[in-house]
């Protein structure tokens, strides 16, 4: 191989870490979105038999609560459409363009852009389960 073929070669590489997320620990997207999201800044509102729209963010009902799950403010829409943020309703509401209610979390500062673009990045990649 060449040195300009390496030299592309490494590049390459370098371009391709520079875009793919951070490692953390082994946990998956989703368990770090409910670690550093949902637990400190959404459960307080949506956890128990009284939760908004019956949206549960605790640990053990998050997933079933988001995927696939019809919003209940606008029905037609699902909460999250796995390989689609921008027609995803968590997005639309974290986001603050929702067009019904507050953006979320409703009462306090909005999420960072970081936490956003964690969301974003994990629907957009399908919305994949955690792991047990």
């Amino acid at each position: 191989m060449s040195a300009f073929t390496k030299g592309l070669a490494a590049a390459g590489l370098a371009a391709a870490l520079c875009v793919l997320p951070p490692a953390w620990g082994g946990e998956t997207d989703f368990q770090r979105i409910q670690d550093t999201i949902f637990t400190p800044h959404c459960v307080t509102c949506h956890s128990g038999f009284f939760a908004p729209h019956r949206l549960r963010l605790d640990a053990r009902n998050s997933y079933q609560s988001l995927v696939g799950m019809q919003s209940a403010e606008v029905p037609a829409v699902q909460r999250v459409k796995p390989g689609s943020p921008d027609a995803s309703y968590l997005m639309q509401k974290v986001e603050g363009h929702a067009s019904e209610g507050a953006r979320m979390p409703a009462g306090g500062p909005p999420l960072s852009k970081q936490d956003i673009e964690l969301i974003r990045q994990w629907i957009a990649g399908g919305a994949p389960a955690p792991r047990a």
